[in-house]
């Protein structure tokens, strides 16, 4: 009998006989093992924070659901003597006027108390008896800064404490009603920070004819933009918040006086026609 070359190949993938494929006992089958394998091959899936809980945030804290730093407390600060306070003051006043930001009113809210308060209103107050005397003595008038403040007069003990309370008292209402979070205290305090200097210095300027009222106007521009930026680090605002707070009670105070004046024109007009 002769040899067939093609014996031992039927039934393994030759057509007619069955269709299989050849050597389909050694292929790799889909899933060696059996059941797939789970996505997790380490069971449960790994926390978002392996860690535990976030680290603490350090520094400025960031501008969170529309407001500046919302949710942040200010840093506090040990408790003080007045006397420490006083002598503080200096270092204060030069760190807020040269540099100006939101930070660094930030960094001395915690500072907030009632005494030093009192003590910088009637710094101003004392200021403003003094070199109100002189002017009077030597006939000069108001600067342009000193004309849009009712402080720098021989009545200073009233006028300084009453406009800083008026003042304060508005631009805290309107603040809570932007959702503003800070204290009626903060807001006196770190005002006080830029108005003292900038007061005590406005009535130096007020000795000096025209130069003294144009850099006063300058004086009284740059306190608007520190108390913006005051508003933002104590109630934790954004900054056109904060700017609609400083400048609405301005524009409201010029929309009357610009009234009167248009009043006061009216009258004079009516007046002078009636007169035989």
């Amino acid at each position: 009998m002769a040899w067939d070359p093609n014996q031992g190949q039927q039934g393994q993938g030759q057509p007619g006989n069955g269709g299989q494929e050849p050597y389909s006992g050694y292929g790799a089958p889909q899933n060696p093992y059996g059941t797939p394998p789970p996505q997790d091959p380490y069971g449960t899936p790994p926390p978002q924070n392996p860690y535990g809980t976030p680290p603490p945030q350090y520094g400025f804290p960031p501008n969170q659901q529309g407001g500046y730093g919302y949710g942040y407390a200010p840093p506090q600060q040990p408790p003080r003597s007045l006397s420490q306070a006083i002598q503080a003051l200096p270092n204060q006043y030069i760190k807020i006027l040269t540099k100006p930001s939101v930070q660094s009113f930030f960094e001395e809210m915690g500072k907030a108390d009632w005494a030093i308060v009192w003590v910088q209103l009637i710094a101003i107050a004392i200021a403003g008896t003094i070199f109100g005397l002189i002017r009077g003595a030597i006939g000069f008038n108001l600067s342009v800064y000193q004309a849009l403040t009712i402080s720098g007069s021989p009545f200073s003990f009233i006028d300084v404490p009453l406009s800083f309370f008026i003042l304060v008292g508005i631009q805290y209402l309107i603040a809570r009603a932007f959702q503003g979070q800070g204290k009626f205290l903060t807001q006196g305090y770190t005002t006080l920070l830029y108005q003292t200097p900038i007061y005590i210095a406005s009535y130096i300027l007020g000795l000096i004819p025209i130069l003294g009222g144009i850099l006063g106007a300058a004086l009284y521009i740059y306190s608007i933009i520190l108390n913006v930026y005051s508003i933002m680090a104590v109630h934790r605002l954004s900054g056109g918040r904060a700017t609609a707070v400083v400048l609405i009670p301005i524009a409201v105070v010029f929309l009357l006086v610009f009234l009167c004046v248009i009043v006061l024109a009216a009258i004079f007009v009516v007046s002078t026609r009636t007169t035989p």
